[in-house]
């Protein structure tokens, strides 16, 4: 297996602990022998998420079960924080053990199906694949319990990944990927990270492309 997307895990966290001004307040990322990839793995990722995926998943495999890294700005003006598990140790997880009774009744029924893939420890915010009893599904879903809302992403698996180096954990990016109207006041505090994450990462990070990031955010708005 290649072990390729875990050495860009790396580099992103040797970024955060290089720049100037950005203190790492944890991290955790495993650094021993990687978690192999098995015909068994393929088998599943192809019944799951189809064959489709399969490229896509074996190219951007954590390697290890899990992932954490947690930073601030010395003045906290920007935080981030994620925590990824690899897609295998998703996909054999359990299923999320609850249901946000104030979620609208279509939203109550997709978040039935759901295996935590991604969260923010505390935050209230997490991604999740669906996993169906039966049939395939490559979808991703991003529930907020501050604001009550899951919502479909408009990326895949791969694209999430990418765009987890490239946002580094800033909360709410998701939703630049939602359906949902990003000028309410609802927003305010998200569309603020997001702006000045886009306006201090191009100088801090400045191998990463921020251009379709910043091009979405400006058409939302």
């Amino acid at each position: 297996m290649s072990t390729s997307f875990h050495a860009r895990v790396r580099e992103v966290v040797n970024e955060l602990e290089s720049a100037d001004d950005i203190v790492v307040d944890s991290c955790r990322v495993e650094a021993g022998a990687a978690w192999e990839w098995t015909a068994e793995d393929a088998d599943t990722i192809r019944a799951v998420m189809g064959e489709a995926a399969l490229e896509g998943v074996e190219s951007h495999l954590l390697g290890v079960e899990h992932v954490h890294v947690a930073w601030h700005m010395d003045d906290y003006s920007l935080e981030g924080e994620f925590f990824l598990k690899d897609v295998r140790a998703c996909l054999s997880g359990n299923y999320l053990p609850y249901v946000d009774s104030s979620l609208p009744p279509d939203r109550r029924q997709a978040m039935d199906g759901l295996k935590m893939f991604e969260e923010a420890p505390g935050s209230g915010r997490l991604v999740a694949l669906r996993i169906p009893v039966e049939g395939q599904s490559r979808d991703m879903w991003f529930y907020d319990a501050n604001h009550h809302r899951l919502e479909l992403l408009d990326l895949d698996y791969q694209s999430y990944m990418e765009h987890i180096l490239v946002m580094k954990g800033i909360p709410g990016w998701q939703y630049l990927f939602t359906d949902v109207d990003l000028t309410h006041r609802e927003f305010h505090t998200e569309v603020g990270q997001i702006r000045r994450a886009l306006a201090r990462f191009p100088e801090l990070f400045p191998h990463h492309d921020y251009g379709d990031v910043r091009e979405r955010l400006e058409a939302r708005l």
